[in-house]
């Protein structure tokens, strides 16, 4: 038994001049095309019903059935067979497509019956050994007889004359005998019986008597006895009109039987079509159940590419992306409508062998049925028949979905016109529509991070680089993912790399804030000098990738040089995002966010396009991943404008309005950003404790568990982003009395990436170091020789330069402090 599949998604369309013309041709283009995975073959053939146009795809063979050519759908470009009506030359049995060139008459004209005379064609020929091929003569295939082309002419002439001969005498015998009027009427009453197909012979010769129409006797109907005698005794009727109803009064019961006959196969076959048409109703109705407007806005967005490549004419990706309500489904084109229940319907799995494949007989479920009514669509557009599996297949429709899909009910509009809809016999196409970008172990797999894979690839070096918040710690772990299972991975937090790059198995350095979490950290020239000579030596079984913070690599890059960190083959930037991978970051988010502790949150309820407009206010230095984490977890921000358009500073003044709302919170968001860090098991540090007595081991815990702006992981908890920090210290600086605490008790290298000089760029990102000469606020003065001290503490053995040097009070107190730092306490303040 010969199978035979439909369609295969084709892949990578392209027009072309024309096709291959024999084997070695057409293994050459497929080399070329090289096709790969799904679609593993390479087709070249003629676009349906556009003579002289032909097009090459990737795809996947099945066997295209005898006299029927292999032909790219004028739609989708998969694909598909026509029936071979030429005269000659069509395929005489099965074949795969990649013999297609064997078929020349599928290249051409083979939609209709014509008919070619060999004896009046006239090849050129040229005398190959002259000079540039110089025409010689015109030579009929037939000879060079004069004979024999008068011949040729007397021939035709002829039969053009017996053709008018035997068309006067049809017409002399069809006006005399009357079979014109029989004609007539026959197509009178087929096109009566079409628009009221259903009715009994009896209820249709009731209408036409009421219509008066009891000359015009329909000519399947066996004429009533009585009838016909009152006809005959009424003298108002023509002669003519009796003549007609004698004549079918007279006709034998053979005639009537095999009438009888034609018309019974005519209905049952009518009726079959019918039930096929309502099945597809069945197939939008289905698509109105399992899938809501929102979610197919959705995965449009997120299948935006493969929707492109597999539907290429812009009609159809114009009515997919105009549906606004469930109404709007009936307008779908039917392959659309597959292609929905195929691969965005969750609920309806595939049948037990696939798409694309008929189903067994035992299999019953309704994803087999849709697969059922596919194949049997198509077998009707291709004039088949015999449909196997119509009445069961019907029937399950029916009984679980009722007649409403049918015969309206639920507000539904018609398919398209119905007439239209009536009319309509395109095959459905079948293709598989794959994802934009994917999740991996709760990671969205972006562009960016591919194309730092393919890096990793050629070399042993790659830098990540985007503005703060748009995922580059992110990215680095699925970096970690893909090779974790024949490499070993290391998290580093030291610009210092020498002792790293020696390591015995196959091992990549994953350094995340390269130059500093916030700002740039301290630095020198020749410890950059250092590094970047490390990096150009890495090879071998070590890795190296890099994030560094837009902002903070820029500021480095106005003090410092930088020759290898600063090529472009090794550097990814970040911050570009497809609509696609916005969408998937945003779900991931929104899933583990504070709507997973409640699903009817007022903020499930907006849509993407919503998310997208917030977005599209950002300014450009906060990545938009971190906007929308905050819209999941702190859904207040979504609602106000002026979070996406300023988000470090609606966060400052969220935390003053925090710190007078809630104290104790405030206090403990100040301590973790103080520490970074905190063990939920152990007891807070003493000096937030003398802040505030209410701050105990299980208060902070329940604080930090409760916050939208905490993460908590193996009972550590820190802050869930660093603009948090950003925003927490730009809080505290507003009041000295917070300000001196964190100066007094914050992380060094915190303040050292903060603290800037008024008027630096991107002052958003750091906050203003204390105004030593405002009288007024006469603490800043003594907060500054605090910081300073600290400072220079830590770093009086490295000789560095870091932005703070610029304002006098710093360079001066630092010098002096790192001279004498034992005897420097006591006398400083």
């Amino acid at each position: 038994m010969l199978t035979c599949t439909f369609t295969w998604a084709g892949q990578n369309f392209v027009s072309v001049a024309d096709c291959p013309k024999d084997a070695n041709g057409w293994e050459l283009r497929s080399k070329e095309k090289s096709c790969y995975g799904d679609t593993p073959d390479y087709l070249c053939a003629a676009i349906e019903n556009k003579e002289g146009e032909f097009g090459e795809i990737c795809t996947k063979y099945g066997l295209t059935p005898s006299n029927k050519c292999a032909v790219l759908n004028a739609q989708t470009h998969n694909l598909d067979s026509v029936e071979c009506k030429a005269a000659s030359g069509c395929p005489s049995q099965p074949y795969i497509p990649s013999e297609l060139w064997r078929y020349t008459i599928c290249y051409g004209n083979f939609y209709e019956m014509t008919t070619t005379s060999t004896h009046n064609i006239t090849p050129r020929t040229t005398n190959a050994g002259s000079r540039n091929g110089t025409l010689v003569e015109d030579r009929p295939i037939g000879g060079d007889s004069v004979f024999g082309a008068g011949l040729a002419v007397a021939v035709v002439f002829i039969l053009i004359i017996v053709v008018v001969v035997v068309v006067l005498v049809v017409f002399y015998v069809t006006n005399k005998f009357g079979f014109r009027e029989k004609v007539q009427q026959l197509n009178t009453d087929l096109r009566q019986r079409l628009q009221h197909r259903g009715r009994t012979d009896s209820h249709q010769e009731s209408d036409d008597l009421k219509k008066g129409a009891n000359a015009d006797q329909p000519l399947y109907a066996k004429p009533d006895k009585d009838k016909t005698k009152k006809e005959q005794t009424d003298p108002a009727k023509p002669e003519k009109a009796k003549t007609k109803k004698e004549k079918l009064a007279n006709t034998t019961d053979t005639d009537d039987k095999e009438e009888r006959g034609h018309r019974g196969k005519h209905d049952g076959t009518e009726q079959n079509v019918k039930k096929l048409r309502e099945l597809l109703k069945y197939l939008v109705h289905i698509l109105k159940q399992e899938l809501g407007v929102n979610d197919l806005q959705e995965k449009i967005v997120l299948h935006s590419k493969s929707i492109e490549e597999h539907f290429t004419a812009e009609p159809l990706r114009k009515e997919l992306q105009s549906v606004k309500n469930l109404n709007d489904y009936d307008r779908l084109d039917m392959s659309l409508v597959f292609a929905l229940l195929r691969n965005f319907c969750e609920e309806i799995k595939a049948p037990m062998r696939g798409w694309d494949y008929e189903p067994p007989d035992e299999e019953n479920n309704v994803a087999a049925d849709i697969e059922r009514i596919r194949f049997m669509w198509n077998k009707y557009c291709d004039n088949d028949l015999q449909f196997k599996h119509l009445d069961d297949v019907y029937n399950r429709m029916k009984q679980k979905f009722g007649t409403v899909p049918v015969h309206g009910g639920d507000g539904n509009k018609k398919h398209k016109d119905e007439d239209d809809f009536e009319l309509m016999k395109d095959k459905i196409q079948s293709v598989k529509l794959n994802p934009d970008c994917t999740v991996e172990e709760d990671i969205v797999i972006t562009e960016s991070i591919t194309s730092a894979l393919k890096i990793l690839n050629s070399r042993n070096v790659v830098i990540l680089k985007g503005a703060i918040g748009c995922g580059k710690t992110h990215a680095l772990k699925a970096i970690q993912n893909h090779f974790k299972s024949s490499w070993e991975t290391k998290w580093e937090d030291t610009l210092t790399i020498e002792s790293e790059i020696i390591q015995e198995k196959p091992t990549i350095l994953l350094y995340d804030n390269f130059f500093g979490r916030f700002g740039n950290r301290v630095l020198s020239q020749g410890e950059i000098d250092r590094t970047e000579k490390v990096l150009k030596a890495v090879g071998g079984n070590i890795k190296v990738v890099i994030g560094i913070h837009s902002h903070v690599y820029e500021e480095v890059k106005k003090t410092f040089r930088l020759d290898f960190l600063s090529q472009k083959n090794i550097t990814v930037e970040m911050d570009k995002l497809s609509d696609a991978e916005t969408l998937l970051i945003f779900k991931e988010q929104r899933r583990i966010g504070h709507c997973k502790v409640d699903s009817e949150r007022l903020f499930r309820s907006f849509g993407f396009q919503s998310v997208l407009d917030m977005l599209s206010k950002n300014q450009g230095q906060i990545g938009g991943p971190f906007l929308s984490l905050m819209y999941c977890n702190q859904h207040e921000f979504f609602l106000v404008d002026a979070f996406s358009h300023n988000p470090v500073q609606t966060l400052v003044q969220h935390f003053l309005k925090v710190k007078q709302e809630s104290p104790i919170l405030y206090n403990c968001l100040v301590y973790l950003m103080c520490v970074q860090r905190h063990n939920c098991q152990e007891e807070p540090m003493k000096w937030i404790r003398e802040t505030d007595a209410d701050i105990t081991k299980d208060a902070i815990t329940k604080m930090f568990t409760t916050s939208g702006c905490v993460y908590v992981e193996d009972n550590t908890a820190s802050l869930a982003h660093d603009i948090l920090t950003i925003a927490l210290f730009k809080s505290a600086a507003e009041a000295d009395e917070y300000l001196l605490r964190v100066v007094e008790n914050c992380d060094v290298d915190v303040m050292l990436q903060l603290l800037r000089s008024p008027g630096t760029a991107h002052n958003d990102l750091c906050c203003d170091f204390m105004d030593v000469n405002n009288k007024k606020r006469s603490n800043h003065r003594k907060m500054a020789k605090e910081f300073v001290y600290r400072f220079a503490s830590k770093y009086r053995d490295i000789k560095m330069v870091h932005p703070l040097f610029k304002i006098k009070f710093v360079s001066e107190k630092y010098s002096k402090y790192v001279k004498d730092l034992p005897n420097i306490k006591k006398s400083k303040v």
